[in-house]
């Protein structure tokens, strides 16, 4: 999966000579925290409500509503906007995009392609929506959650038992965790399939020596809940 098969293309952007406040009202009518700001047409900079609010105090701080508003009406996007802006390719893996934004504590990030125009934005909602999809969460099914050592022929031997019960794999994801030994790992795989054939198959991975510690059957209502 690629940037480009997430991110958002209908944009709203401003000029970096708009009035801040016409980025405030911008973000209030949208219902967004940031908008990517244009100079003729190339990306220069973002400005977000954190932005706009740390530009505020330092100019308005002894100021009443209806003067910071003037202030706000005065001063321009390229004042308070943060000009050194981390952007992705739509080229890039979502991956790329998922570790910016979550070791940047960013909320979106610009995509901008190789002639420098902008073409869209990627937010973690939308790496959200890439977590749901892989896991394959919006489908009903059965969820069963195995930890395994991890070595060669693992994940090909549950797929075979699976295979043998007649069952779907809608998604697998592979998980290390800390507090779990080194060189273990749990297996999350989503199936679709009768429920009978799935308890089976759990009870076969079972007897194979396969430590299954979780077997969940969810329709779509427990998922939304």
């Amino acid at each position: 999966m690629f940037v480009k098969d997430w991110m958002q293309t209908n944009l709203i952007t401003v000029n970096e000579d708009d009035t801040i406040l016409d980025a405030v009202h911008l973000m209030r009518e949208n219902r967004i925290r940031r908008l990517p700001v244009l100079k003729k047409g190339k990306l220069t900079g973002i400005i977000t409500e954190k932005d706009i609010k740390e530009f505020s105090p330092s100019r308005a701080s002894t100021l009443d509503i209806y003067e910071m508003h003037n202030i706000l009406a005065k001063s321009v996007v390229k004042d308070a906007m943060t000009s050194d802006v981390i952007s992705v390719s739509p080229e890039n893996p979502i991956e790329r995009a998922a570790l910016i934004l979550r070791d940047k504590r960013f909320g979106g990030l610009p995509v901008v392609d190789s002639d420098g125009e902008l073409c869209g934005i990627i937010t973690s909602v939308d790496v959200f929506d890439v977590f749901v999809e892989a896991m394959g969460m919006r489908k009903a099914g059965a969820r069963i959650t195995i930890f395994v050592e991890d070595q060669p022929g693992a994940i090909a031997e549950i797929a075979k038992t699976i295979k043998k019960h007649n069952l779907n794999i809608i998604s697998l994801a592979t998980f290390y965790f800390k507090n779990k030994p080194e060189g273990f790992r749990d297996i999350v795989i989503r199936l679709s399939g009768n429920e009978n054939e799935v308890q089976s198959a759990s009870d076969e991975l079972h007897e194979n020596g396969f430590e299954v510690t979780s077997l969940l059957f969810l329709d779509a209502a427990n998922i939304v809940k």
